[in-house]
């Protein structure tokens, strides 16, 4: 059976084509309008043609000379989820990558496809969009499955929820199912069947405990688990573990916010001096040791930002942390400045992740029979 080729819509990092490579599928293609995104998709899929071009510029004609062979194309279209009333929710302009990404399916017809969103995709307009999305869908001659998907529960030491509709022609897809529990506690129940989550201590325990300002490039220690083996298979040396170079008020602020806490739980014991003054409910947080972490978000080196803290050390997370939580192999290249590889890792739909949803595509198309 030949390769299916696939093409990545909005590829970002390639986070979500990852794992299509890693079950026989062909990763041909990419296409974002973003410089870092396309440079590190094209350094990660040497042998791919990735495109940078703003797709609402791209008309059907050009869409289909591009990606003509296509067989399947993933992608994860940024969305507002508004709606002007009395209309469509799909014509509404601030949806209108959502509605490219189905422009697309009509004008390449893939035997397949995979699109992913933030969990509240949902409930966008009261649920109209993603119904007017999924009516637009089964038009086309799509079978569909769809639901939230948390990485927690395929092996990945985080808490990151997702919305993914998979459609295939002629053949019912399913989501894949859940091979890690949501909880330590949970895990341990009698007549559980799912395994121990990673939790955030399993991710990034090989790593030395660099602070504010510091970097390091030699691992602290040999592999501790099987994650961390699986993710330093190919990698030569440490890199990217460089932590951010927090202000020294930041600083003496992070030292008073214990574990699983933020800063505006634990005001009376900050000095007046160092509170904030504003900040979202889980800014200035400290990750918790023993636990699966929070989702990884596109600020994850600004603790005024994000639930990003460090459990023993009193900064937020290097870029090395953030790729090991969302579950990059440390040989996985990100190309441009600091800040770029921040948002190429926070954005990405977690490698693992998408390897659990390649494996079941591929074995309801037939890809596994002999």
């Amino acid at each position: 059976m030949k390769m299916l080729k696939v093409l990545d819509l909005f590829c970002g990092s390639g986070g979500l084509s990852y794992g299509f490579s890693k079950v026989g599928f062909e990763v041909a293609y990419g296409l974002d309008n973003w410089k870092p995104a396309v440079e590190t998709f094209s350094k990660n899929h040497p042998k791919s043609k990735c495109v940078k071009v703003d797709i609402t510029k791209v008309s059907d004609e050009k869409l289909r000379k591009w990606f003509l062979d296509v067989d399947v194309i993933v992608g994860g279209p940024p969305c507002q989820g508004f709606s002007t009333s009395g209309k469509r929710a799909l014509d509404d302009p601030r949806n209108r990558l959502v509605r490219e990404f189905l422009r697309a399916i009509k004008a390449l017809k893939p035997k397949a496809f995979v699109m992913e969103n933030v969990e509240g995709f949902v409930n966008f307009n009261k649920g109209k969009l993603v119904f007017e999305l999924i009516d637009e869908f089964e038009k086309c001659g799509y079978q569909l499955s769809y639901g939230v998907l948390d990485s927690v529960n395929f092996g990945i030491p985080q808490k990151r929820k997702r919305f993914f509709v998979i459609g295939i022609e002629g053949t019912k897809p399913s989501l894949p199912t859940p091979t890690h529990s949501s909880s330590v506690k949970n895990c341990t129940l009698p007549g559980s069947e799912l395994k121990r989550p990673y939790i955030f201590w399993d991710a990034v325990s090989d790593l030395p405990l660099v602070g504010s300002g510091e970097k390091a490039e030699e691992y602290a220690s040999p592999p501790q688990n099987d994650y961390q083996k699986e993710l330093r298979k190919k990698a030569r040396r440490l890199t990217l573990h460089e932590a951010p170079n927090h202000r020294p008020q930041m600083v003496e602020l992070i030292k008073y916010i214990p574990q699983g806490k933020s800063a505006f739980e634990v005001m009376d014991d900050i000095p007046p001096h160092l509170r904030p003054t504003s900040g979202y409910p889980n800014s200035y947080k400290r990750i918790k040791l023993d636990e699966p972490a929070p989702t990884v978000t596109r600020n994850f080196t600004t603790p005024s930002s994000a639930n990003c803290i460090h459990p023993l050390v009193h900064r937020a997370l290097t870029l090395r942390e953030g790729a090991r939580i969302q579950s990059f192999p440390d040989d996985y290249e990100f190309v441009g400045s600091f800040t770029d590889k921040r948002l190429l890792i926070g954005n990405a739909v977690p490698p693992l992740l998408s390897l659990a949803i390649a494996k079941e595509l591929a074995n309801k198309i037939g890809m596994n029979k002999s």
